[in-house]
């Protein structure tokens, strides 16, 4: 499904459609349902750590009232819906993603295609032993075919039951800023950064980090950022957990991206970490 011109089939479709449907393949969901939870988190979490730097491209504030207002008005399912799927359909999904192939330094995995797989449960990034890499391990990514300026982005994502893994669900521009909605950890803990690629800039990434008191990887849960002109508000089941102010500073448009990859950097790698997947249900976009 593309952007604003199936709008009116979106909401003639909207009735009886299931956001996390658990059935094999991959299609397009036309819903204006909020997407809900199956265990909320909302509340049981630590205050916002700032590990990484202000930049004069980002720097972080705390969390208001307004903001929690704001998330609340997107989440209702009353803005336009631009973008929408829970991965059903193979045809749809081959149009409007890109499964990726790569293999990078000081990571023990590298990520290629045949790890992207249809499940019962959505889409699934596997964890399998590498046939055709330096590393032991390959998992995998995709990325959208579609890209938005702005807007809300909300993903419903299980992460993998195992430590060394990140479970990542980003964004990246044409003018090369990276927005990482959520770098999951297990068991409890999530990433969040804004990261400015441009060669002349010294350091490239702010962020700030919050830790659950749930497991995160006992049931699904939905990530997303409200992107606006101004600001990164990020958000854990409807929850703001951080806010970055950006000034105006990203001008490009953004597609989305789903990845899962080993490092020792994610935490202590079991002995064999494969069959231990991400899962992602369901994606909905929203215009600012």
């Amino acid at each position: 499904m593309k952007n604003q011109g199936n709008r009116s089939l979106m909401q003639l479709s909207a009735q009886g459609v299931l956001l996390f449907a658990m059935a094999f393949g991959f299609h397009a969901v036309f819903s204006a349902t909020p997407l809900q939870a199956s265990k909320e988190v909302s509340g049981r979490h630590g205050p916002a750590t700032w590990g990484t730097p202000d930049q004069p491209w980002g720097t972080r504030r705390p969390v208001t009232s307004a903001d929690r207002k704001l998330i609340a008005t997107y989440r209702s399912g009353h803005k336009p819906l631009t973008f929408s799927t829970d991965f059903r359909d193979q045809a749809q999904f081959n149009s409007e993603w890109q499964p990726q192939s790569d293999e990078k330094a000081g990571m023990k995995s590298c990520r290629r295609p045949e790890n992207v797989q249809l499940s019962g449960q959505g889409l699934r990034l596997r964890t399998l032993a590498a046939r055709d890499c330096q590393t032991e391990w390959s998992t995998g990514a995709i990325t959208s075919t579609f890209r938005q300026k702005y807007g809300f982005f909300e993903a419903r994502l299980k992460i993998a039951d195992i430590g060394g893994m990140n479970n990542a669900f980003w964004l990246t521009t044409t003018d090369d800023y990276e927005i990482d909605v959520t770098e999951v950890r297990y068991p409890n803990y999530d990433h969040m950064n804004l990261c400015n690629w441009d060669k002349s800039v010294k350091s490239h990434c702010v962020g700030l980090g919050v830790k659950f008191v749930d497991n995160l990887s006992d049931d699904f849960h939905d990530y997303g950022v409200l992107w606006t002109p101004n600001e990164l508000i990020f958000e854990v089941d409807g929850d703001p957990v951080g806010v970055i102010m950006t000034s105006g500073v990203i001008g490009g448009t953004a597609n989305i991206r789903f990845s899962s990859a080993l490092g020792d950097s994610f935490g202590k790698i079991p002995a064999d970490p494969v069959g231990h997947d991400m899962v992602v249900p369901s994606l909905r976009v929203y215009a600012y």
